[in-house]
């Protein structure tokens, strides 16, 4: 268990865990509404601990980044068990793995991020494998999995370009991460796991390029 008593979070930290708070938040309640079985130990420990760290979103709100944060949270909620899977299982899954595994390596956070990142890679992997097996079963081939994805994904993606500008803005000095930077490690790790779940990597590549350039 992480103590708060000993281990504090920066400004910056509390904003940058304030969204994260947020979309974790999310993705647990369309979980437990759409694929309970995503729904696990790992997950509700993960938010518990970020619920008690940053209980509000104070950091938040008189930021730059409220109405964009909010905007990729609306896109990002859905009443069905398809949508859930891509968006959340998939897409928002691999965009939080790839910020915590930056956490992990960076040594401009504190101690605490650094524990709070290693418990959201441990949610992460709890529920990675038994997503593609859902996506697979529920979808079906690599084909239809492309389709499902292109389809479902697009307005997330863009709102979540969206957030690049004032993601710099706050974050990028601070902690010495680009949006850039971290888009690119974010589709490469998209595209890896597109390709496990049998998609074609051409295909990949070439819808999220023109969805990232506006296309």
């Amino acid at each position: 268990m992480l103590s708060t008593a000993t281990l504090q979070l920066n400004e910056s930290e509390t904003l940058l865990w304030t969204i994260l708070r947020s979309f974790e938040t999310l993705a647990l309640q369309q979980y437990e509404k759409n694929i309970s079985s995503l729904a696990t130990t790992q997950k509700k420990e993960l938010i518990n601990l970020l619920v008690l760290q940053v209980p509000t979103n104070a950091a938040l709100e008189s930021t730059s980044l409220n109405q964009p944060v909010n905007d990729l949270l609306a896109v990002a909620t859905n009443d069905s068990e398809l949508d859930s899977l891509i968006i959340q299982g998939l897409l928002l899954e691999v965009l939080g793995q790839t910020i915590y595994q930056n956490i992990k390596e960076n040594d401009n956070f504190t101690v605490y991020t650094h524990n709070l990142g290693a418990v959201g890679l441990k949610a992460r992997e709890s529920i990675k494998e038994n997503t593609h097996k859902l996506i697979v079963e529920k979808i079906g081939s690599g084909d239809q999995i492309y389709q499902a994805f292109i389809n479902i994904s697009r307005p997330v993606i863009k709102s979540l370009d969206a957030l690049g500008e004032n993601l710099d803005q706050h974050f990028s000095e601070k902690f010495n991460i680009s949006f850039s930077d971290l888009m690119g490690e974010f589709v490469a790790e998209l595209v890896s796991t597109s390709i496990e779940l049998g998609m074609e990597r051409r295909k990949v590549v070439a819808y999220l390029t023109s969805t990232l350039m506006g296309i």
